[in-house]
């Protein structure tokens, strides 16, 4: 089988999940026990696959792979940008398959992705064209070389979006074979259908170019690979990765050696298939890669390699879909499924409709429009060529070093800015950035608008419009409100648009009085560093006085806060005191030159250890009246910070459950030895101890592993729990070893 090749192509990606305001990921419930979604998968799959087992028939281990140096690729930028930081040696060995690659076949494994993953036939030509420049910038900066070919979100593709991509150098690109019109060989006349999926997938063909009236350019042109159907499908909605040797099987049944020519066997799925979403998909895919596709006279490649030693030899016409906006991988319906009520969804119960999408894509290409015409506006103020600071916005997004927003603003803004020109010149390029991501194409995915992902689009709605009107001190949230209540959900409690967006969106956003409430709670237990990074603020203190203790406990200070994103420092002051009812409550305001922070201290002494009340009137007569409770606290530090409140409490509880169970011990091995049944009193008092005993001496394995385990007290303790069917508290133990098996493997 000389000229069978195969080439297995994985898309990795996952919605932003960050915070607009805090640009972190916050805790997600449904993903537990991680943290979050993009946690979980990396374990379930991004990780597995740089370290793919090979087994043998008996399950024992005889190799280790990555994956990703013998497969096609794209990351998301967002989700690399992420992995960077938090499993940076996950992210290093995704960077070397792309080498290994480069080395194997001559041609890098790792293709660009489109940045911000929106649907690019429904985008207007500046936000394709910013995309695609992000994406290639986004490319290079991670794998050091420019892309010859880019990924587009959901295969969504048009003649524009070719176009665009022409334009950038792409060599290539990945259709679904559904969105192949008709076919003909170089210099032939007589076209042949092949829509409906019935295009031959073994080969690449060449895509010219077609301008606005339709007319063919002969020197803009693009190849394309239509993947194998039938068993990208099974991959993803079947169980051929169950076994690898089925797997490998499904590709020789569709080799043909009478076509005597070089045939391309290529799938291209979600990357996740490997791992997450199929258990053991990575260990069925090592196998098919290291021997399963050689053993069968298969060679492996990647596309550009192919692509160079067996050019396109035919010509291929698009399917641009219903009204000609363009199709997809994901909808039978062209585009529908990111404008309409189409019938495609995921995760929707009986009943349930769709026509939520065509109201919100309306209202956010109306906000859209709008902020672009302040952001052209304002930004011909600051910018030499605003589209073009725009679109090389992308080199601070990715080092936002004081440096490199520096040497931007030089390259690209007007000359003799001043401070407050620069610093509303990075605010109308951040309402711009998250005018982008307000078209992510996850917010229509799914089954409903109150859905996670169409949140997290509605959000950055929110911060885009709180960015406008702070520039300008004009409205658009009012407007954009009321087009959003023409879209309905479909759970009757949560009603529509406007109500989902004030009830489920807005409380989101953070003002620079939480960030100051949220350091003035958690200051309470931290160390008395002059600075201090809440997620993406820095808090300077510039004065800090703790006074009383207990019920008449005083905090004050003077702080200054700044974004790490947009660096306009404010300086505020703030009180803090015990409440009754809220546990602490937080006087913010901002500095005002009538007020300094020896008139506040002043004050504060001259009232310490009155009531609560009165402190309160006097805080608020100084401060104003704008305060804040423990419940504004960031969502995503609230446990550990209570933990730490209740610490105190929680030792003692210990103390009194430990001399209970100790001295109840001989009572409770009596009870158990005569199969009586342990009171529930002293069987919590066990669970506690022995919980609490275990976790100190996992702990303590971190320091001296031999000791610790020649002692065998983790044996007693968890034996003595086994005799009485005492629970154990195990996940915190568990985080412990977890963390000292990664070191080990590292």
């Amino acid at each position: 089988m000389k000229d069978g090749f195969i080439t297995i192509h994985g898309h990795f990606y996952q919605p932003p999940r960050e915070n607009p305001w805090m640009e972190t990921i916050e805790t997600e419930e449904s993903a537990h026990p991680f943290h979050d979604w993009n946690e979980r998968i990396t374990f379930e799959c991004y990780r597995p696959n740089t370290r793919a087992r090979i087994v043998d028939g008996k399950g024992r281990i005889l190799d280790i792979d990555n994956n990703y140096s013998s497969i096609s690729f794209n990351f998301g930028p967002t989700l690399l940008r992420w992995l960077e930081e938090k499993f940076p040696s996950v992210y290093q060995k995704i960077i070397e398959a792309d080498r290994e690659g480069f080395k194997r076949f001559g041609y890098g494994n790792a293709m660009a992705q489109v940045y911000n993953h929106i649907i690019m036939p429904l985008a207007n030509e500046r936000d394709k064209e910013t995309e695609v420049l992000w994406g290639m910038a986004d490319f290079e900066k991670r794998f050091h070389r420019k892309p010859d070919a880019m990924w587009l979100p959901e295969t969504a593709v048009d003649y524009p979006t070719l176009q665009v991509l022409v334009r950038h150098g792409m060599q290539y690109l990945i259709l679904s074979p559904f969105q192949a019109l008709r076919v003909r060989p170089f210099g032939g006349k007589k076209w042949t259908d092949v829509s409906q999926g019935r295009i031959d997938p073994t080969q690449p063909y060449r895509c010219f170019i077609k301008d606005s009236s339709g007319k063919r350019l002969s020197d803009q042109f693009i190849d394309i690979f239509f993947y194998d159907g039938m068993i990208s499908r099974e991959v993803s909605f079947g169980d051929l990765l169950k076994d690898g040797n089925g797997f490998c099987d499904q590709f020789v049944k569709v080799y043909h050696p009478s076509k005597k020519r070089p045939q391309l066997i290529h799938i291209a799925t979600d990357g996740e298939t490997y791992g997450h979403h199929k258990k053991f998909g990575d260990m069925a895919l090592a196998y098919a890669l290291r021997e399963g596709f050689s053993s069968r006279g298969f060679e492996v490649t990647n596309y550009g390699a192919f692509l160079k030693r067996f050019p396109s030899i035919y010509e291929v016409e698009i399917d641009e879909g219903p009204k000609g906006e363009g199709t997809s991988w994901s909808c039978a319906h062209g585009v529908g499924r990111w404008k309409e009520d189409c019938g495609c969804s995921t995760g929707g119960r009986p009943g349930w409709n769709q026509k939520w999408r065509g109201p919100l894509r309306e209202a956010l290409n109306l906000l859209r429009d709008e902020l672009n015409l302040v952001f052209e506006g304002e930004g011909k103020k600051i910018f030499k060529d605003v589209w073009e600071a725009r679109n090389r916005y992308i080199e601070v997004i990715l080092d936002r070093s004081p440096e490199r927003v520096e040497g931007f603003l030089e390259r690209y803004g007007n000359r003799g800015l001043d401070g407050r020109e620069r610093v509303k010149g990075l605010k109308l390029l951040e309402m711009e950035r998250h005018a982008l991501k307000m078209f992510t194409s996850c917010g229509w995915f799914f089954a409903d608008l109150a859905g996670l992902e169409t949140l997290i689009v509605l959000q950055h709605a929110a911060r885009a419009i709180e960015l406008v009107e702070e520039l300008t001190g004009q409205g658009m949230e009012e407007e954009f409100v009321k087009r959003l209540s023409k879209a309905k959900s479909n759970l009757p409690g949560l009603g529509n648009g406007g109500q989902v967006y004030r009830r489920l969106v807005k409380p989101r956003g953070i003002t620079l009085e939480k960030v100051v409430n949220h350091f003035a709670v958690s200051s309470l237990f931290d160390d008395e560093r002059k600075e201090k990074k809440i997620f993406s603020y820095w808090i300077e203190r510039m004065n800090y006085e703790r006074m009383g203790k207990n019920h008449s406990l005083l905090v004050l200070a003077q702080v200054k806060v700044a974004s790490e994103v947009i660096p306009d420092p404010k300086e505020f002051f703030f009180g803090l005191m015990p409440s009754g009812k809220d546990v602490f409550r937080t006087w913010v305001s901002e500095c005002k030159p009538t007020l300094h922070f020896g008139m506040l201290r002043e004050k504060g002494l001259e009232n310490l250890g009155k009531n609560e009340a009165e402190v309160g009137r006097i805080l608020t007569s100084i401060l104003g009246n704008q305060t804040f409770t423990i419940r504004d606290i960031f969502k995503e530090e609230r446990q550990a910070i209570f933990q730490k409140l209740i610490e105190n409490e929680l030792k003692e509880h210990r103390r009194i459950y430990a001399e209970l169970f100790d001295r109840s011990k001989r009572a409770v091995e009596a009870l158990a030895r005569e199969g009586l049944e342990i009171p529930f009193e002293i069987r919590v008092a066990a669970e506690v101890t022995l919980s609490d005993r275990l976790f100190h001496e996992v702990e303590a394995l971190q320091k001296d592993f031999g000791a610790i385990l020649k002692r065998k007290e983790i044996d007693r303790i968890v034996g003595e729990a086994r005799e009485h069917g005492f629970h154990l508290r195990v996940q915190e133990p568990l985080v412990v070893l977890n963390e000292m098996l990664k070191e080990k493997m590292e």
